[in-house]
């Protein structure tokens, strides 16, 4: 998938909000889901107009059987193989550190999915220099790579591309 990069980031290391704004994720659907709506992979509900965990209303809508079925898009994005942010870490500290840098990104999903179930790690790959992250969101991509740093240093470079929804975070530390 051809993605032409483009940096839109101020000193603060934050990307342009107006430039976000129009930028359109092609999984999600402008229309409304039926409610509530339950992902048959995550279990994730679709209720007022958003995707949530709720495990109480999980287990009320499974016993009523009153809700549609349909899969998330971040479930859509992992099975299409389409990450919307991509992180390389690279350098010595990754390689000493794998274990422990895991355990951290993975803490981190689990955070950003509390808040928002569509915010997802598709795969974590070792490469020769490091390891390679894919994200269902940009947003945590970016979220990743600002953890990364303030817990480890390191440096760290976003590229964004240009009309899409996709940023490449760059981390290394020797």
């Amino acid at each position: 998938m051809p993605r032409g990069r483009m940096t839109d980031v101020d000193h603060t290391g934050r990307f342009d909000k107006y430039r976000e704004e129009k930028l359109h994720d092609p999984y999600i659907t402008e229309k409304a889901l039926a409610e509530p709506t339950i992902c048959p992979v995550c279990n994730a509900i679709y209720h007022k107009k958003r995707w949530q965990f709720n495990k109480k209303m999980l287990l009320e809508l499974k016993l009523s059987k009153k809700y549609d079925s349909k899969v998330c898009p971040a479930d859509r994005k992992i099975a299409d193989n389409y990450p919307m942010g991509v992180m390389n870490l690279s350098g010595a500290f990754v390689i000493e550190h794998r274990d422990e840098l895991v355990k951290l990104i993975k803490s981190e999903e689990k955070h950003a999915m509390e808040k928002n179930p569509l915010e997802k790690i598709m795969s974590i790959k070792k490469t020769k220099d490091g390891m390679s992250v894919e994200t269902t969101s940009e947003t945590l991509a970016l979220r990743i790579g600002r953890i990364l740093t303030r817990a480890y240093k390191g440096k760290h470079e976003y590229s964004f591309s240009y009309g899409d929804k996709y940023v490449t975070v760059a981390w290394r530390r020797d």
